[in-house]
C-alpha cells in the first residue's frame, strides 16, 4: 500500500468578489458634493442648536436677553440710536409677530438715587437735548462688557426729562426701571438719564426680547439641516456601493 503525498505550498483562499472597477470622475464629483453637503448640513444643524439654546434661554417673564451693559458716563445723557425698523403698514405687523415684544431695563449703580428711561422719536430727543451735554453710544461689547460712546459737549437740560411729553414710552424711579415696546417703524432713540437731570449716568441697562421667530427658525434650521444630510450621506454612500458591486 503506498503512503499518501504530502502536499506543498500554501493553501489558495477561494477566489473572492472582484474588485469593483474604479470611480469615475462624474463619481468622484458625486462624492465630493456629497461631502460639501454634508458639512453645509453640520454647520446648520450646529446653528439651529444656538438658536435652540438662545429660546430656552428665557427668563421667567419669557424675554431672550443680552446684558448687562454698564452704562457709565459724566455727561447728562447717554442716547442710543436708531432703535426701531424703517416699516410701514403690513411689514410692520410682521416683523412685531417676528421679534413680538422689546424690553429694555436699567438699574442705576446708586439705589438711592432714581433713574430715568425713555423711549421717543429721535428728532424729539434731539430737539431736547439740542445743547445739552450728552453722550451717543457708538459701540457694545458683550465680552467684556464695555460701552463705547461719542461725546457732544454741552450744559444741563432746562428741565428733567420726566416733565418732557413727547416720550413714547419712560420710566423713572429707583431700583429698575422697564419699559415696553411693540416695534414700530421710523427712527428711535433710547436715553438714560438721572431722573433729576444732573449730570453722572450710572446705571446697567439690558435689552430683551420675546422673538417668538427664534421656535420657527430652529425648526427650519434643524429641517433642512437634516434633509441636506441625508442627501449628503447618499450621494458619498451611494457611488462607493454601486463601485463594491462592480457596476459600471
Amino acid at each position: 500500500m503506498s503512503e499518501p503525498s504530502l502536499q506543498t505550498g500554501a493553501a489558495q483562499p477561494p477566489p473572492g468578489r472582484p474588485p469593483g472597477p474604479p470611480l469615475g470622475a462624474g463619481r468622484i464629483v458625486t462624492v465630493v458634493l456629497g461631502s460639501l453637503l454634508t458639512l453645509v448640513a453640520l454647520g446648520l444643524l450646529a446653528v439651529g442648536g444656538a438658536v435652540a439654546y438662545a429660546g430656552h434661554s428665557r427668563d421667567a417673564a419669557g424675554f431672550v436677553t443680552s446684558g448687562p451693559a454698564p452704562v457709565d458716563s459724566d455727561a447728562y445723557a447717554v442716547v442710543v440710536r436708531s432703535v426701531g425698523v424703517d416699516l410701514r403698514g403690513p411689514d410692520q405687523a410682521y416683523a412685531r409677530d417676528l421679534l413680538g415684544t422689546v424690553r429694555i431695563r436699567a438699574t442705576a449703580d446708586d439705589p438711592d438715587r432714581a433713574v430715568f428711561l425713555g423711549l421717543a422719536r429721535t428728532a424729539d430727543v434731539d430737539g431736547y437735548l439740542r445743547g445739552v451735554g450728552h453722550d451717543e453710544v457708538r459701540d457694545i461689547d458683550v465680552d467684556p462688557a464695555r460701552v463705547d460712546y461719542t461725546d457732544r459737549a454741552g450744559g444741563a437740560p432746562t428741565s428733567p426729562p420726566s416733565e418732557q411729553t413727547f416720550w413714547e414710552r419712560s420710566a423713572a424711579g429707583t431700583g429698575t426701571r422697564t419699559i415696553d415696546w411693540q416695534v414700530s417703524g421710523g427712527d428711535w432713540a433710547v436715553v438714560v438719564m438721572n431722573a433729576d437731570g444732573s449730570a453722572g449716568v450710572r446705571a446697567d441697562v439690558d435689552l430683551g426680547g420675546t422673538l417668538p421667530v427664534l421656535r420657527g427658525a430652529t425648526i427650519g434650521l434643524f429641517v433642512a439641516g437634516g434633509l441636506l444630510l441625508v442627501g449628503g450621506v447618499l450621494l458619498i454612500v451611494l457611488p462607493l456601493v454601486i463601485r463594491r458591486q462592480g457596476r459600471p
